[in-house]
């Protein structure tokens, strides 16, 4: 399991108007969303909001606190993060409320480790084909990701969904069968051969017929 993050904030009372003065102030607004669950709507530090979104991820749980009150404490996970699209700047965030005893879906990151030998030598080339993988479990075993060495392949060595190993109580949902990484045959691409380019348009005859005309024109000038 990740380490819990801790985020404070306060209730929001400006839900649709003064939104733009919040931001002007320094805040973020929020929302608190989760299964069987009431909307909360919150205000959060612009400052510290940013540094927790950078850090938390997706997978990470926060311990939230609102008003002081660590007694209704929630453990949320970031979901949805609005930004400006020229400054950049956070404008909203919705936090997934979870139960520590109920089972959530996620989706976890899948890192290669390590590098084969024929990817070293150049003769292979390391293909990921699943960047992630579905899982199931209880808040408290979420993990940001899972690391598979993959020092050991050869040209042609797959690994599929079914060879990772996973920490106790998570149940992964993809099919066990499906590729995740494969070593594959470095095959050199060549060049394609540069089609001849088209022949300029032959404009002598255009050109011999305009000098015709114009010696037409003066032959009829001079009778």
């Amino acid at each position: 399991m990740a380490d819990t993050i801790s985020l404070n904030a306060s209730k929001r009372t400006a839900i649709r108007h003064g939104v733009k003065a919040l931001r002007r102030s320094g805040k973020v607004p929020a929302v608190v969303y989760g299964n069987k669950i009431a909307p909360t709507h919150i205000q959060l530090d612009a400052h510290e909001l940013s540094t927790v979104v950078r850090h938390a991820g997706h997978n990470r749980l926060i311990a939230l606190t609102i008003d002081g009150d660590s007694s209704a404490q929630k453990m949320v996970l970031q979901r949805e993060v609005q930004r400006d699209p020229i400054k950049g700047v956070i404008k909203h965030v919705d936090f997934y409320e979870v139960s520590m005893t109920e089972k959530i879906t996620a989706n976890v990151r899948v890192i290669p480790v390590g590098e084969p030998a024929d990817v070293k030598t150049g003769a292979g080339v390391l293909l990921q084909e699943t960047n992630t993988l579905s899982i199931r479990c209880l808040p408290g075993d979420l993990t940001e990701s899972f690391s598979v060495d993959v020092s050991g392949l050869a040209i042609d060595g797959v690994i599929r969904v079914r060879d990772i190993t996973v920490p106790q109580g998570i149940e992964v949902l993809d099919d066990p069968a499906e590729e995740v990484l494969r070593v594959t045959r470095f095959v050199e691409v060549k060049e394609e051969e540069v089609a001849p380019a088209a022949e300029a348009p032959e404009v002598e005859v255009i050109e011999k017929g305009k000098k015709e005309e114009e010696e037409e024109g003066t032959e009829g000038k001079e009778a």
